[in-house]
C-alpha cells in the first residue's frame, strides 16, 4: 500500500482493495488503465479527465492479483491487489519495451525542442507538453518582417532594421508575440536590398511563410544530432537531454499525469532553488518560507566512483573508432602515495554515439564522477510532504556530523546561519492514507470510484533519498569496452539446457487447468574458446512433440467422449502448431514457459545472439512432459433434492462451497450422485447412484443440471456430489442434502384428475383433452376439436384452421419469407387485396391486386417501375367488368406511355399512345363492322426490306410519258402498286395509264400520251 516515485525512472505502486469490493467493480480494472491518487475527497464521474491533472500521482495497472489470503482464515480471495508503475512506463518500461524505432530517427542541428519533438513514440501513447529551449543565447541583433511573404525562408524588413544581420548569422524565427515559431537554426545566406527594404533569405528550407511582425533573432544556439534507432523512446530522450546537460544547466523531462511530456532546463520542470531543508532540526517553518523536514535520516558518502578522466568509445570499428575525452578541472587535490596527482580514467564505450557528441558525452560521464557520492535516506511519521517537494526537486541538506556541509552556501533558519548542501530529490517512497481519493481510469475513458473499497496503509511513514542519483546514471557508456575488433566475427557458443526442469499445474483465467516449467541453462563461450562480452539476448523455441506417447490411464479416457479420440496408440488429439519462440536478455539464465497443456510432451531448444546479430546454432532437442493436471475441482455446494417414491430428482447449480452459482472450474466434466441414509457419509462405490454431465458450457449458459436417479425407497435419503474434472481428478464431498417433498412420478398413477393446473410444465408423449387454450379473453390461442385459433387483443379471431373441412382464414398479411424471394399476401396496413411477388433479394417487387368501384370489382396485374427517358414507368394489365386493357404507363398518373390493347364490349384498340400525342398510332375495330386507323402511313421514302404497307407520291418531268419509281432496299417478296394520276388541270386529261413493270425493288407507270405540264403519280404499295 505504497508509491515509490522515481526520477526518471518508472517507479511502483500498490494497492489492495477489501474482500466486499464488488465483482463487477474489480472486473471494470483491466490491465494498463490508470490508478489516479487525489487529496482529498471527489467525485470522479463528476470530475473526469481533469483529475488526471489534480492528482497527486498517476499509475499504470500491470497487475491483479485476488489470489491472496488474510493471513488468518488461510482463506483465497480475501482481496484484491492491485499493482503498477508510474507513466514513465509509456516512454518504455524496464524491459526496454515500448514504441522502439525501428525505423532510424536521424537529426542534425536540431535544437532541443525539435529534437524531443521527434522522438515522441510514434504510437501516441505520450504527446507533447511544454518543451523548453536549452542552450539559447542571443546576441540582441534583430530583424522584423515589414509585412507578410508567401515565400518559405524568406523575410522582408526595412534596410535600417536588417542593418545589423550581415550574411552567415545564425538565427531563429520567432512570431509578432515572440514565441519561437520554428526550432529549427537557420543561417542567413543572402540580403538583397531594393527600394528601402532588405530581402532576408536564410537556410535549411524548412521554414513556412512569414507574416507580418515575425522576427529574425540572432544568437547563438545550442543543436543536437544524432541517430536512434532500435531503442525505446524513454532511453533515447535520456540521452538527448544527458548530451544537451551542462553543469550550469542540467536537462530533464518528466511524463505528467494526462500523458503529456515536459522536457527543458530543470530550472523549468523541478524546484532549483530550495524552499526546504533536511536537517536535524525540529520540523517547522521559519519567517523567510524555509521548510524543515524532521525525522530519523542516515548518510552514506563514497568515492568509490570517483575519475579524473574518461575515454569514451564512440561510433566505428577497430582503428576508425570515434573517441572523446574529458579531464577534471580543476585539477584534483587527491595524491597517491607517491605524491603524484591522483589519476582514475575511466573507460567507457556508446557505439551508437556520433564523431559530434563524443566529447560532449565523455563532459557528462565525467561529471558524474569528480566528487563524492552523497546519500541521505529520510524516514518521517510526522511530516507529510506533498506541497514541499517532489522527485527532482532540489533541497538543501544539512549534517556537520556527517561532512554534509557547503560553506560556498549560506542560509538562516529560525536565526541561526547553516552552510548545507544542495542536492536533488531522486526518490520518494510514501503510503496511500486515508483521505485521499483513489480512482480508477479505464481504457475508453470512463472513471471508476474505488476510495470506498480501499484498504487503507496505517504506517505514515515517508523515505526520501536525497542524492545518490549518479550511480543509476552508470547506463550510459555501460556497454563492454572490450578491444572494439574491426569486425565481429565472433559467434556465440551453444548454451547447454541445465535438466532436470521445474513445472507445475495452475489454473488460468478462464478456469482451465494449464502447466507452467521453469527451464535453465549455462552462459556458452564463443565458438572459438573466448568469452562472450557481447551477448544480447537469448532465444528459446518450443513445440508440442507430435511423437511422443502420452500418459494417459484409461480411467481419463472414461471421461471423454468417442468424438474426443484420435487413434488407439494415442488416444488424447495432440495440439499440433510451428515452433512458438520467446526471447530472454543476456544475462538472466532461466525462463518460464506458460500456457503448455498439461501432460503433454514439449521439444524446446534454445540458442544464443550477440549484440552484432551473430547467432549461435541451436541446442539438440530437449524433450520434457509438462506437469499433469492433479488440482481437483473445488468442493461443490450441496444440491437442492426432491423426493419421490422410487426416485430423487437432484438438482445442481454448478456453485462452490464457498458460495455463489456457476462458479466452479471449466474444466468440470460430470457430477457424482452418492445417495445414503447419514448426512455424514462417506460416499464409495455402492453410495454412487448416478454420473450426471456437466460442462463449461453449462457454467457459461447458466444451465442447472437436473438428474433423476432410482432409490426404491420412501425414508428420508441424503444426497452428496463430487464433482470430477475432465482429467479425472475428484472433488471432496459436497455436504448432504435431502428431500424435500415427497413427489409421485408417473409410473405410480393410474389415473388423474386436474381440475385447475397453476404453475411448472407438463412434458408428455400424448395428452388426451377436449380443450387446451392459453386463456378464456383477449389475446390467446385455442386448440380444440373444431381446430386451431388464434384471437388478438381485442377478441377478434385472426386465425382459423378448421379440423373438418380444412379451410384456413386469417385477419392480417401472409409471407413465405421474411426476406430474398418471396411471396406476400395483404403486406399493406390497410389490408388491400394484394398479392407481391419479390423474385431477388432486393426491394422490387410486381403483384395483383383488386379494387372495388361501387358493385364493381376490378383487378390488376402490375410490374415494378423502370426508368423510360427520365419517367418512371411500369406494365400493367387492368380487368373490369367491362374493360380489359394491358399497357405501360406512368408511375405517377397511371396515364398511357406506350404500346397497349384496350378491350370493351363495343370496340378493339390496339396501337401506340401517350395519352392525347401528336404523333398517336393506332387500329380501332368497332361492333358496327368498322374499322379505323388512327395516325400515319409508313412514306416509301424509308422504307425497310419487310414493309407491309406504305404510300408516297412521285412528281414527274413536264410533257413526259412515263416515270419508275424506287424503293431504295430491295423488298423482301413482290409488291403490288395501286397508282392514280394526278395531271395539269387545266387541259383535258383524257390519257389513259398502265403499270408496265413491278419488282421486289421498283415499279414504271407508262402514260399513253404526254402530260400537259407539271404532273404526279400517287400511289400505294402493298407486299405479298
Amino acid at each position: 500500500m505504497a508509491v515509490t516515485q522515481i526520477l526518471k525512472a518508472l517507479g511502483s505502486w500498490d494497492c489492495t482493495l477489501k474482500s466486499t469490493t464488488p465483482p463487477d467493480l474489480w472486473d471494470r480494472v483491466d490491465y494498463f488503465g490508470h490508478i489516479a491518487l487525489i487529496p482529498g475527497r471527489l467525485d470522479p464521474a463528476q470530475y473526469g479527465d481533469n483529475l488526471l491533472t489534480a492528482a497527486r500521482y498517476v499509475g499504470v495497472v500491470r497487475g491483479r492479483d485476488n489470489s491472496g489470503d488474510d493471513r488468518r482464515t488461510k482463506q483465497i480471495e480475501q482481496g484484491y491487489q492491485l499493482s503498477g508503475v508510474g507513466m514513465a512506463m509509456w516512454l518504455g518500461d524496464d524491459e526496454d519495451k515500448g514504441a522502439v524505432y525501428e525505423t532510424a530517427v536521424e537529426m542534425t542541428g536540431q535544437t532541443f525542442p525539435n529534437a524531443i519533438r521527434a522522438l515522441l513514440p510514434a504510437s501516441g501513447a505520450v504527446t507533447e507538453g511544454v518543451f523548453y529551449s536549452v542552450g539559447t543565447s542571443f546576441t540582441g541583433e534583430t530583424a522584423t518582417a515589414a509585412g507578410s511573404s508567401s515565400t518559405p525562408n524568406y523575410l522582408v524588413a526595412s534596410d535600417a532594421d536588417a542593418a545589423d544581420i550581415t550574411i552567415g548569422d545564425t538565427v531563429q524565427l520567432y512570431n509578432g508575440g515572440g514565441t519561437l515559431k520554428e526550432g529549427t537554426v537557420f543561417t542567413v545566406t543572402a540580403k538583397p536590398s531594393a527600394f528601402g527594404f532588405t530581402n532576408i533569405t536564410f537556410t535549411p528550407n524548412a521554414q513556412g511563410n512569414t507574416a507580418s511582425g515575425d522576427q529574425l533573432r540572432v544568437g547563438t544556439f545550442a543543436t543536437y544530432s544524432g541517430r536512434h534507432q532500435y531503442e525505446t523512446p524513454r532511453k533515447a530522450i535520456q540521452y538527448v537531454c544527458d548530451t544537451m546537460t551542462s553543469t550550469s544547466t542540467p536537462v530533464g523531462w518528466r511524463v505528467n499525469g494526462d500523458g503529456t511530456l515536459d522536457a527543458g532546463p530543470e530550472a523549468d520542470l523541478f524546484v532549483t532553488d530550495p524552499r526546504c531543508v533536511i536537517s536535524r532540526k525540529t520540523a517547522g517553518k521559519d519567517t523567510s518560507g524555509l521548510e524543515s523536514v524532521p525525522g530519523a535520516f542516515g548518510v552514506s558518502r563514497d568515492m568509490e566512483d570517483y575519475s579524473t578522466r574518461v575515454v569514451l568509445l564512440a561510433e566505428g570499428e577497430g582503428e576508425s573508432i570515434a573517441t572523446g575525452t574529458a579531464d577534471i578541472s580543476p585539477a584534483t587535490p587527491y595524491k597517491d602515495i607517491h605524491g603524484n596527482a591522483l589519476k582514475l580514467t575511466r573507460l567507457a564505450s556508446e557505439s551508437d554515439t556520433t564523431v559530434t557528441n563524443a566529447d560532449t558525452r565523455a563532459a557528462l560521464l565525467l561529471s558524474q564522477y569528480t566528487s563524492s557520492q552523497d546519500e541521505l535516506t529520510v524516514e518521517t511519521d510526522n511530516y507529510y510532504i506533498e506541497g514541499s517537494f517532489q522527485p527532482g526537486d532540489y533541497v538543501w541538506v544539512w549534517d556537520p556530523n556527517a561532512g554534509l556541509v557547503d560553506t560556498s552556501n549560506e542560509i538562516t533558519f529560525r536565526g541561526e546561519r547553516l552552510n548545507p548542501i544542495k542536492l536533488q530529490v531522486t526518490e520518494a517512497r510514501w503510503p496511500i492514507t486515508e483521505g485521499y481519493t483513489v480512482a480508477y481510469r479505464a481504457a475508453d475513458g470512463t472513471w471508476h470510484d474505488l476510495t470506498d473499497h480501499v484498504e487503507w496503509d496505517t504506517s505514515h511513514t515517508v523515505y526520501v533519498t536525497v542524492g545518490g542519483w549518479a550511480r543509476a546514471l552508470e547506463g550510459s557508456g555501460s556497454q563492454p569496452v572490450g578491444s572494439r575488433p574491426s569486425q565481429d566475427s565472433s559467434i556465440p557458443g551453444v548454451p547447454v539446457l541445465v535438466e532436470p526442469f521445474i513445472g507445475s499445474a495452475y489454473l488460468d483465467g478462464r478456469g482451465f487447468t494449464r502447466a507452467r516449467v521453469v527451464i535453465a541453462w549455462t552462459a556458452p563461450l564463443n565458438v572459438d574458446g573466448s568469452t562472450v562480452l557481447d551477448g544480447d539476448h537469448y532465444e528459446i523455441r518450443y513445440a508440442v512433440d507430435a511423437d511422443m506417447l502420452y500418459p494417459s490411464t484409461w480411467a481419463q479416457v472414461s471421461q471423454i467422449p468417442w468424438s474426443a479420440m484420435e487413434t488407439w496408440a494415442q488416444p488424447f488429439v495432440a495440439p499440433t502448431g510451428d515452433w512458438q519462440t520467446m526471447f530472454v536478455a543476456w544475462g538472466e539464465s532461466t525462463a518460464q514457459l506458460q500456457d503448455l497443456s498439461p501432460g503433454v510432451g514439449y521439444d524446446v531448444q534454445i540458442r544464443a545472439v550477440d549484440k552484432v546479430g551473430n547467432t549461435g546454432a541451436w541446442s539438440p532437442i530437449t524433450t520434457f512432459v509438462a506437469s499433469e493436471d492433479n488440482i481437483p475441482p473445488s468442493t461443490p455446494a450441496p444440491p437442492t433434492v426432491a423426493g419421490s417414491r422410487i426416485a430423487l430428482q437432484v438438482t445442481h447449480e454448478l456453485a462452490k462451497s464457498s458460495g455463489g452459482t456457476y462458479n466452479l472450474e471449466s474444466d468440470l466434466h460430470h457430477l457424482e450422485i452418492h445417495v445414503d441414509y447419514e448426512p455424514t457419509f462417506t460416499p464409495t462405490d455402492d453410495t454412487l447412484k448416478g454420473k450426471v454431465s456437466a460442462t463449461a458450457g453449462m457454467i457459461q449458459a447458466q444451465i442447472p443440471v437436473v438428474a433423476t436417479v432410482q432409490v426404491e425407497e420412501t425414508s428420508t435419503r441424503y444426497v452428496r456430489v463430487i464433482a470430477v474434472d475432465i482429467t479425472g481428478n475428484k472433488s471432496g464431498p459436497s455436504d448432504a442434502a435431502s428431500a424435500t417433498a415427497l413427489l409421485i412420478d408417473d409410473a405410480h398413477i393410474s389415473d388423474l384428475t386436474v381440475s385447475k393446473v397453476t404453475a411448472g410444465t407438463i412434458t408428455a408423449s400424448w395428452v388426451m383433452a377436449g380443450e387446451i387454450k392459453t386463456a378464456d379473453a383477449g389475446a390467446r390461442a385455442r386448440m380444440s376439436m373444431d381446430g386451431y385459433e388464434l384471437y388478438n387483443a381485442g377478441g377478434t379471431r385472426t386465425l382459423f384452421a378448421d379440423a373438418a373441412t380444412g379451410d384456413v382464414t386469417i385477419v392480417g398479411q401472409l409471407k413465405s419469407g421474411t426476406a430474398g424471394k418471396r411471396i406476400e399476401i395483404n403486406p399493406t396496413t390497410t389490408l388491400l387485396p394484394e398479392l407481391r411477388f419479390y423474385p431477388d433479394s432486393g426491394s422490387n417487387f410486381a403483384y395483383v391486386n383488386a379494387v372495388s368501384f361501387s358493385t364493381v370489382s376490378t383487378l390488376g396485374m402490375n410490374t415494378s417501375t423502370f426508368d423510360d427517358a427520365g419517367t418512371s414507368v411500369y406494365s400493367r394489365l387492368f380487368l373490369t367488368s367491362s374493360i380489359s386493357q394491358l399497357a405501360v404507363v406512368r408511375d405517377s398518373d397511371q396515364s398511357r406511355r406506350g404500346g397497349f390493347v384496350h378491350i370493351s364490349p363495343t370496340a378493339c384498340s390496339v396501337g401506340w399512345s401517350q395519352d392525347g400525342a401528336a404523333n398517336d398510332n393506332r387500329f380501332e375495330f368497332s361492333n358496327t363492322g368498322e374499322t379505323r386507323h388512327v395516325g400515319r402511313w409508313k412514306d416509301f421514302a424509308a422504307v425497310t426490306a419487310n414493309e407491309g404497307l406504305f404510300t408516297g407520291s412521285v412528281p414527274g418531268a413536264d410533257s413526259g410519258t412515263g416515270l419508275s419509281i424506287g424503293f431504295g432496299p430491295t423488298m423482301d417478296s413482290q409488291l403490288l402498286p395501286i397508282v392514280n394520276i394526278r395531271d395539269n388541270p387545266s387541259a383535258a386529261n383524257t390519257r389513259a395509264f398502265v403499270i408496265s413493270s413491278s419488282d421486289t425493288t421498283s415499279f414504271t407507270v407508262q402514260l399513253s400520251g404526254a402530260a400537259n405540264g407539271a404532273w404526279s403519280v400517287y400511289f400505294w404499295c402493298f407486299r405479298i
